[in-house]
């Protein structure tokens, strides 16, 4: 008998993982870190990043939309 990896009861795709909460991602890489799962550290991370990159965007879009707005406001009461 081959010891390998313990198979796994749930199979973490990239889609999977995209649907928990920000919070749990974290926790699911944590747990791949401690039981040495490179895998899904990877999709993870992936994940993790593509989430800051869309808050970034969202913020960004936020910002400039508030500006035009003052600019707006500013320039009718003139």
């Amino acid at each position: 008998m081959a010891l390998g990896k313990p198979a796994r009861s749930v199979d973490w795709t990239k889609e999977r993982i995209a649907a928990l909460a920000t919070l749990e991602v974290r926790q699911l890489r944590a747990n791949a870190e401690r039981l040495n799962d490179p895998d899904i550290m990877e999709r993870c991370d992936t994940v993790l990043s593509e989430r800051r990159k869309a808050a970034s965007a969202k913020s960004r879009s936020a910002a400039l939309a508030l500006r035009e707005k003052k600019a707006a406001a500013s320039g009718g009461a003139a």
